[in-house]
């Protein structure tokens, strides 16, 4: 998965009439790898943020999210890319819940839109979403030599992971 771009609307836009990111990626080799197909991933996304599943998504009900990543042969990774990005900025603190994820047009390549509240939280929430669903990949999966990944050792990521107790 390779972020192509990164837009940040500071009011009003098409995705939204409040601030927001839209995320060009290109998926890859992972357009035919949904969350369900590729093993063991969504158990690790979940160990890494337990507080994912309480995401309520297109079920509008606690655990939707879970569903998504689990049903039908999951979800495109894509879409995992806005969860945890708006799931990452909630732990800082931001109250932020907005998100969609629409196919641009071309085969593996997708918008990803979802709020924020400090721009450069944002930013840095979608930057650390992006390294941490390429580091639970399994190594095949993975993108090209280069890539800084982070150190994830079965910690959950929660509010102390980004501010401290």
């Amino acid at each position: 998965m390779e972020l192509l771009e990164r837009r940040v609307y500071r009011g009003p836009s098409l995705d939204a009439h409040f601030p927001v990111m839209r995320l060009t990626i290109d998926l890859g080799v992972l357009e035919s790898w949904p969350s369900a197909k590729i093993p063991g991933f969504n158990e690790r996304q979940l160990r890494a943020i337990p507080s994912l599943r309480t995401h309520t998504c297109s079920f509008e009900s606690e655990g939707g999210f879970v569903r998504r990543l689990q049903e039908d042969g999951g979800t495109w990774l894509g879409h995992v890319l806005e969860h945890v990005a708006i799931e990452l900025q909630q732990l800082t603190g931001a109250n932020v819940v907005f998100g969609k994820t629409r196919s641009e047009g071309a085969p593996g390549l997708y918008h990803v839109v979802f709020e924020y509240e400090e721009e450069r939280v944002g930013e840095a929430a979608s930057n650390l979403a992006l390294r941490l669903i390429h580091h639970l990949l399994p190594p095949e999966l993975r993108p090209g030599a280069g890539l800084p990944w982070i150190s994830y050792a079965g910690t959950p990521l929660n509010r102390e992971s980004f501010c401290g107790p």
